[in-house]
Formats: structure tokens, C-alpha cells, sequence
């Protein structure tokens, strides 16, 4: 049998983890938990960076609004003149040239291509009238181009419907159109032109001035015979020592005196229309002369022109002046009215009259 020893076994020494050698118990080591930022200095940064994207936003919005608004001058200018042009271009190629042959030979009246070219002018004007897509800078400009055009579709209706009916009356209806068709080139040199100059100037884009109409003549005047000299005053050179003074004599409103520094009450009934009448107190003839009223309303500047064809000396000669926007109730609106200067005049100070409106009931 075999005899077994009571004694016990022998312990096993479990081997010690590495880094307790020497009898030194080293504690687990833990991940150093990271310090957070104070909640008050979070909510300043997310507010700091909110505020700069808004401002990142507000200077793309501004510079794409200036863009678009340079875009809308530009379009407008280059628009005005393409109509202007075509304007131009319908007198001068198309209505000239009938003209020219029924002057010549009364029989060979085409009243049919003078009606169509009177429609055409009557397009070109309403068009311009309907623009809505005008900037604010040229809001003043644009009502001297409307106001030429339309003076230009009403001269050739009147023309087409002179042409349709007694051809012995079509010679004298030249006369006139002529007239009037000089009357709407005074308005787009010494007004439209200007004011546009002018208005590219306050909108920061006097870049945009080659953009302008070239002002041009709606037809060749002296080419039909109808220019604004005749042989006789083409043979009497003009003396350069006369006097030159034109003046502004009396001025009404809706038939009421305006007078210097007076007033005129308008009611209901009223219509704003000026009577100018200018005097030529030199001694010499005077063409084109310039006639200018400027309503000064609350709500705008509105400037009105008109042109005297032509005074003797010593003459006078009355020119009607409509188409302003009355102003409030019970607002004295200060208006004034000038003639001239003409060229050489050395005494202005009767050029100009001045009063104020009151529009009542």
C-alpha cells in the first residue's frame, strides 16, 4: 500500500503583476478628466460669432443691392437711349423723306406711311410713359424725355390726320410739326441730357456718362426748307453790339395774376396750368428761347420747360405750361418761373418771377 504524507503542499507563488515589484501597490492610473469652459464664456462666443455672420450677411447684402442698383442706372440710361434714338431715326429716314416728296409733288402724298410712322412715335411715347422700371435718380430726368416724346407723337398725329384729309392744308401742317419737333430737341439737349449728366453724378456712376444719348436733331429742318433762319435773316449778319434782354412780363395761373413774391390760392376746380408771357426788350431777334417753371412740392422738384420760337424786338409772345402734380392740402408750394438767359444778356434780374401756390378745396 502506498503511504501518503499528511504534510501539505507546497504554495505556489503567483507571479506579481508588473510595477509592484518592491512590495509597492500602484493604484490603477485614471484619464485626467478635461477642464470645461464657464457656460457664460460660451455664451459670449456663440453670440460673438452669431454677430459675425450677421455682419458677413449684411455687407453681401449691401454690396449685391449696390450692384443691383448700378445694374438698374445702366439699363435704364442704355435703354433711354435706344428709345431716343429710334425716335430720332423715324424722323429723319422715314418721315423726312415723305415729307420731302409730298412738298414736293402734292400728289404723291403717302398718307398711309405718314399715319405709320405716327404710330410708331406714339409707341416709342408710351412706352416711355409706362416705364415703371425708372431708378430714383432719374425719376426729374425722365419726365423731360416723356415730355419730348409725347410732344413728337402728338406734332406727326396731327400731321397724319392733316395728310388723310385736305392735301392743301398739308404745307401749313408741316410749318407747325416743324415747330414742334424743334421744341422736343430743345427739351432732350438742354434738359434730358443735363439731368442725366447730372443724375449719374449724384449716383456715384460718371462712368456710365458714354452711355448717354447723343442729342441729334428729330430731322434735317434746313434739308425741308423749314430751318430756323430764313434767306432774309441768313443775309443780315447780327450785330454784335445789340442788346439782348428778354424778360418775363406777366405770368397766370389757371387765369389768376401771379406776381412777384404773391400768391395764388387754387381750388377744386382749378387747373395747374401756367400762362407765361416774355417780353424781348433788345434789339435784336430772338430764337429758342428757354421758359422753365419749377413747382416746389413736399412730395418733389417738379421743372417744366417750354420754348419761345421766336421774338422782334420789342415783341412778346405767350407760352402754355402743364402737366404738374398738385400738391397737398392747404401747402403753400413755392414756385418760380424764368426766361432765358439768352446769349450776350447782361440784365437778368427780370428773367425770373417767383411766388407761391396754395392749393385749397
Amino acid at each position: 500500500m502506498e503511504r501518503r504524507s499528511h504534510r501539505s503542499a507546497p504554495s505556489v507563488r503567483r507571479a506579481r503583476p508588473r510595477g509592484q515589484e518592491g512590495g509597492v501597490r500602484k493604484r490603477p492610473t485614471r484619464s485626467r478628466r478635461e477642464r470645461a469652459l464657464p457656460p457664460w464664456l460660451t455664451l459670449l462666443g456663440s453670440i460673438g460669432f452669431l454677430l459675425l455672420c450677421f455682419a458677413f450677411i449684411f455687407f453681401v447684402a449691401k454690396s449685391c443691392v449696390a450692384t443691383q442698383e448700378a445694374s438698374q442706372v445702366r439699363k435704364y440710361v442704355t435703354g433711354s437711349d435706344s428709345v431716343l434714338s429710334d425716335s430720332a431715326n423715324l424722323g429723319n429716314e422715314q418721315l423726312q423723306g415723305t415729307i420731302s416728296v409730298s412738298l414736293e409733288d402734292p400728289a404723291s402724298l403717302d398718307a398711309a406711311a405718314i399715319k405709320g410712322t405716327a404710330d410708331e412715335s406714339q409707341k416709342y411715347y408710351l412706352g416711355s410713359l409706362r416705364n415703371e422700371e425708372v431708378p430714383p435718380e432719374f425719376e426729374d430726368t425722365h419726365h423731360y424725355m416723356v415730355t419730348a416724346l409725347g410732344i413728337r407723337a402728338a406734332a406727326t398725329e396731327t400731321l397724319a390726320a392733316v395728310a388723310q384729309g385736305d392735301s392743301g392744308e398739308f404745307e401749313e401742317a408741316v410749318s407747325s410739326a416743324v415747330e414742334d419737333y424743334k421744341l422736343s430737341d430743345a427739351i432732350v439737349r438742354d434738359h434730358y441730357v443735363p439731368a442725366s449728366e447730372e443724375a449719374l453724378k449724384e449716383s456715384g456712376q460718371r462712368g456710365d456718362q458714354g452711355y448717354l444719348y447723343e442729342s441729334k436733331p428729330f430731322m434735317d429742318y434746313e434739308a425741308l426748307g423749314l430751318g430756323s433762319s430764313s434767306a432774309r435773316e441768313a443775309g443780315m449778319p447780327e450785330d454784335p453790339n445789340a442788346l439782348r434782354d428778354v424778360r418775363v412780363v406777366e405770368v397766370k395761373l389757371a387765369g389768376q395774376p401771379l406776381l412777384p413774391g404773391g400768391n395764388v390760392v387754387l381750388t377744386g376746380s382749378d387747373e395747374l396750368a401756367f400762362s407765361v408771357t416774355v417780353a424781348n426788350a433788345g434789339e435784336a431777334a430772338e430764337t429758342g428761347v428757354q421758359v422753365e417753371v419749377v413747382l416746389n412740392t413736399r412730395a418733389e422738384r417738379q421743372a417744366v420747360p417750354a420754348t419761345v420760337e421766336r421774338m422782334e424786338p420789342g415783341g412778346t409772345a405767350t407760352v402754355e405750361v402743364r402737366g404738374f402734380k398738385p400738391g397737398e392740402f392747404n401747402e403753400a408750394a413755392p414756385v418760380s418761373i424764368e426766361a432765358g438767359p439768352v446769349e450776350h444778356e447782361q440784365r437778368k434780374e427780370d428773367n425770373t418771377l417767383a411766388g407761391t401756390v396754395t392749393f385749397g378745396i
